[in-house]
This record gives structure tokens, C-alpha cells and sequence, in this order.
């Protein structure tokens, strides 16, 4: 596949670990299964971000770390019923 490609894959995956984490802070009790999904969605985001960059494309970098925060954030201060 493109680099390009993937590092847009990535950032997706960023934004999406990142909500993860947020849910995963604003929940009463972590649970390994869902850790080890937010874990792995950060770790190949960054790995298929950072080719990308490497590449001479730095806006998926860029708008998956923002993301990421953001979804956090989200995730972390919306109300939710429960």
C-alpha cells in the first residue's frame, strides 16, 4: 500500500486510541481486553503515522496527535448515561 495511505490509516487509529483512553479514564474500572485494544489502536497509529512523516507527510502526524488529545478530552468530559 502508499505510504500516504497508511499514514492516514494511522491517524485514524490515533484519534480512535485516543477516545479509547478517554473512556477508558472517565470508566469506574479498566479492563485488559479493551486496554490492550486502546493499547495496540496508539501504537500502529504512531508506527504508520511516523512512516508517513518520514516520508515527506506530516499532516497525518499532526492531525491524528491533535486528534488524539481531542477525543480524549471528549471522551473524558461528556456526560454519558450509565
Amino acid at each position: 500500500m502508499d505510504t500516504h495511505l497508511l499514514g492516514w490509516i494511522g491517524a485514524a487509529c490515533l484519534i480512535a486510541g485516543g477516545a479509547g483512553w478517554g473512556a477508558q479514564v472517565s470508566r469506574e474500572g479498566v479492563t485488559w481486553p479493551s486496554l490492550a485494544l486502546v493499547l495496540s489502536l496508539s501504537a500502529v497509529g504512531l508506527t504508520l503515522a511516523a512512516r508517513a512523516f518520514l516520508a515527506g507527510l506530516d499532516l497525518p502526524l499532526t492531525l491524528g496527535a491533535v486528534g488524539a488529545l481531542a477525543g480524549a478530552a471528549l471522551m473524558v468530559f461528556t456526560r454519558r448515561g450509565g
